[in-house]
């Protein structure tokens, strides 16, 4: 093959040149006898860079690198915090994901930081302490584009990770709408979500544990599936021993429940207050008396009482329903009413024929739990639309861009692990009982300021702001050069 001067000169010993597509590419290689063959065999030992008129440019690889070494300040704080306060997390991706727990680990952590896309988290990466922590690393666009669809490729390595966070029976489980345009996601369907939009979409089914307080489970499904085959195919799949559905409002249905009774699942549903298996008696009467008893939640008075059940069908099936009236909640909800009727927007026979439903919250369940117990679920619930609201409005990946259904299977397990990571920081906030003045978007913030600076051939801490000491002196967090 004739090549070019400018490209003969680097085909020196050791080094091949190839010509791909009327481009130029450097290669080191070597030799091997083979003793089967007789004869030596070519050896390509790594990629060199591609040639051109102008010289060598070498692989992108190698220019991080040596960009790299020549950082002299890079963020800290964080990530040290992260990786040493998550590190059960880290090791059991070492254990599920020997060779590519590095780099699931750095584009988890910079899409917890940055919510960072493809294409930014080699910037991310280049700029912090990860590209010394974590310095086998393959964070290119491309590095991680192969990583995300080999992850997709093995649900079954994602499954049995996803299986360590999963303890006792106490188990929610819901459903949030992930968006994706693209061609070649087949399970994006034209589906409604809950905002009513019709557009191309995948179901995220979580699984959330009470006693860990944390999210332990997930499974995608075709935006067009939103009933309770999903709820039962994703408890089979984690083999969870027991789970208690508590769903929202729009989930009950004669066949939903009757649907979940057949796989003795258990279930704690909220009803519409125009559902049928409500009698608002003891509300329209005005008598206390007519309640079962009260409670005190949050600092509120709870009335309730257990009704009685209407066919023979919901009484062989064990269920019940329980009315429970927050007179806090009341006042609030008649002084919005009331707003609306001064500005005309409402006429006060509206408020006539919902007075004795405001207030008011009704649930079906075949669980055995006292009412208090059943009130605490049902408001515990309210975790898991935090964990949505964490996914959707920090992490914001309800937005896919993944080219096929492998693609955003490994794009939802690594949102998996940065939303672990995330709450672990929102459990050190409660047990250090600050979640009143810190969210976990602020431990990072107040960390990301804590910086390390190369000087001379060593590495030192920069001057901690004084806000960011406050924060770490409650949280009782020490950062320190290793």
């Amino acid at each position: 093959m004739m090549l070019p001067e400018w490209v003969q000169k680097h085909k020196t010993v050791g080094k091949e040149v190839r010509n791909i597509s009327g481009r130029y590419y450097l290669y080191e290689v070597t030799s091997k006898y083979d003793p089967a063959k007789k004869r030596s065999q070519k050896i390509t030992k790594r990629y060199l860079g591609r040639i051109t008129p102008e010289g060598l440019t070498k692989p992108n690889r190698e220019i991080l690198k040596e960009t790299m070494q020549q950082v002299s300040i890079k963020e800290y704080g964080a990530t040290y915090f992260t990786l040493t306060h998550c590190s059960n997390i880290i090791e059991l991706l070492k254990t599920h994901y020997p060779q590519e727990w590095e780099q699931i680990t750095a584009f988890a952590i910079t899409r917890l930081f940055y919510s960072s896309p493809l294409k930014n988290v080699q910037v991310h990466y280049a700029a912090s302490h990860l590209s010394d922590a974590l310095k086998d690393a393959q964070v290119s666009p491309e590095s991680l584009t192969k990583l995300l669809h080999s992850i997709g490729l093995a649900r079954g390595r994602m499954v049995e990770f996803m299986k360590n966070f999963i303890e006792g029976s106490q188990v929610v489980i819901d459903l949030t709408h992930i968006f994706s345009l693209s061609e070649g996601v087949i399970s994006a369907t034209l589906g409604h979500n809950g905002q009513g939009q019709y557009l191309p979409q995948v179901n995220l089914v979580l699984l959330h544990s009470l006693e860990k307080k944390t999210p332990s489970f997930f499974r995608l499904v075709p935006g067009s599936i939103r009933d309770v085959s999903t709820v039962v195919a994703s408890v089979k799949e984690a083999q969870l021993s027991a789970a208690l559905v508590i769903g929202d409002k729009g989930f009950y249905s004669e066949l939903n429940v009757a649907a979940l009774e057949e796989e003795k699942l258990e279930y704690l549903l909220p009803l519409k207050r125009n559902s049928s298996q409500i009698n608002y008696a003891p509300t329209r009467s005005g008598d206390r008396k007519r309640f079962d008893g009260f409670f005190q939640f949050d600092e509120r008075v709870i009335w309730y009482r257990e009704q009685k059940l209407k066919s023979r069908a919901d009484k062989e099936a064990g269920r019940r329903v329980f009315l429970f009236l927050d007179e806090k909640l009341k006042a609030e909800e008649e002084k919005d009413f009331m707003s609306h009727v001064k500005a005309k927007k409402l006429g006060a026979e509206e408020y006539f024929e919902r007075q004795f439903c405001m207030g008011t919250i009704a649930v079906i369940t075949n669980c055995s739990f006292r009412a208090q117990r059943v009130f605490e679920l049902l408001k515990e619930r309210l975790e898991v639309e935090q964990v949505f609201d964490t996914f959707k409005n920090t992490l914001h990946a309800d937005r896919s861009f993944m080219r096929d259904d492998l693609g955003l299977q490994g794009w939802m397990f690594v949102n998996f692990v940065a939303l672990l990571l995330y709450y672990r920081f929102y459990d050190l906030l409660l047990q250090c009982e600050v979640l009143d003045k810190y969210s976990p978007r602020d431990v990072i913030l107040h960390l990301s300021r804590v910086f390390k600076l190369r000087i001379g051939e060593k590495w030192v801490l920069s001057e901690v702001p004084k806000s960011s000491k406050i924060l770490m002196e409650k949280l009782k967090i020490q950062i320190s050069i290793t």
